[in-house]
């Protein structure tokens, strides 16, 4: 089993990016903390799946990413802050 990334917060403006997933180091998720709820556990699903399954391409991880956050925000899944 893989270790588990670190998830922090970072304005990702200058990226150009909601979310982003660094490899090295056993891992690290950026996710941009001006996020709403639902993109922020559509970016937090999306960038994991980068960790979990990096055999995966974009596209793909973008369509899982998306039945994922449907599935969770219909079963409540929010964000407790």
């Amino acid at each position: 089993m893989k270790v588990l990334p670190r998830i922090v917060e970072r304005k990702l403006g200058r990226e150009r990016a909601l979310g982003q997933y660094h490899a090295h180091g056993g891992g690290l998720i950026e996710i941009d903390p001006r996020l709403p709820s639902r993109a922020r556990l559509r970016v937090a699903v999306h960038e994991a799946l980068h960790h979990a399954a990096a055999y995966l391409d974009e596209d793909a991880v973008d369509a899982a990413a998306r039945a994922i956050e449907n599935v969770l925000w219909k079963d409540g899944w929010r964000r407790n802050v």
